[in-house]
């Protein structure tokens, strides 16, 4: 892809990550994967036209029974999501043993990334942007021992949304999500153990469509 293909009148398309700093934990950092356009001679972009965010908990261990407050308050002050992830992780951690049988060793896993939202604006949908912002946070986040779990949850909910939406991530071969059981319907989770690359994605994308003004009404 040349600058002549990107750089448009409309100007172009990038995917970027973001790090930053827990404000009250150092042993966590939020991070999001977003999609934004870029005005042609302009280094101040438009909003988000997609994005990816959750944090990375890296303690040195996963959470079992006898943990302390510490780490179930990270999850519990992010959402009701997020504080039933914990919940699977000590409660039924059988379960995400045998999800990720395949993959690894549950026991040897020391570290978690949990993914807690993923947005695509909705006249950019259909064209595998989910999916590029997932690979983009397997290739950043990928580490030796990482845990990665999320919820597939659609904001437009009906009766088998959450499997339906599952199983639209796990046909993403390389993301390698495992569903962790049918008693948690749309729960995945995931060992991603290397920062995969996939040589098709760059940090430009071109898109035969233009996308429509819209926001995350969940933010």
């Amino acid at each position: 892809m040349t600058d002549e293909d990107i750089l448009e009148d409309d100007g172009y398309l990038k995917v970027e990550t973001i790090f930053s700093k827990h404000l009250e934990a150092s042993h966590i950092l939020d991070f999001a994967v977003v999609l934004r356009r870029y005005p042609e001679d302009d280094d101040i972009p438009g909003p988000a036209l997609a994005h990816l965010k959750g944090f990375l908990f890296q303690p040195g261990y996963l959470p079992d029974d006898d943990d302390d407050e510490g780490y179930f308050d990270v999850f519990d002050e992010r959402s009701q999501h997020a504080a039933i992830g914990y919940r699977i992780l000590v409660n039924d951690r059988n379960l995400v043993a045998k999800a990720l049988k395949k993959d690894a060793d549950l026991d040897e896993l020391d570290a978690v990334a949990y993914l807690e939202r993923l947005w695509v604006n909705p006249s950019l949908r259909g064209h595998g942007i989910a999916h590029r912002l997932l690979r983009e946070a397997q290739h950043v986040l990928g580490r030796p021992g990482l845990l990665v779990m999320m919820k597939a949850h659609p904001d437009d909910f009906d009766q088998g949304a959450n499997q339906k939406l599952a199983a639209y991530y796990q046909s993403e071969k390389q993301l390698r999500f495992r569903q962790v059981s049918k008693k948690h319907e749309g729960w995945l989770v995931a060992a991603w153990q290397d920062p995969t690359v996939n040589k098709e994605d760059e940090s430009f994308l071109d898109l035969d469509v233009r996308e429509t003004p819209a926001i995350d009404q969940n933010e």
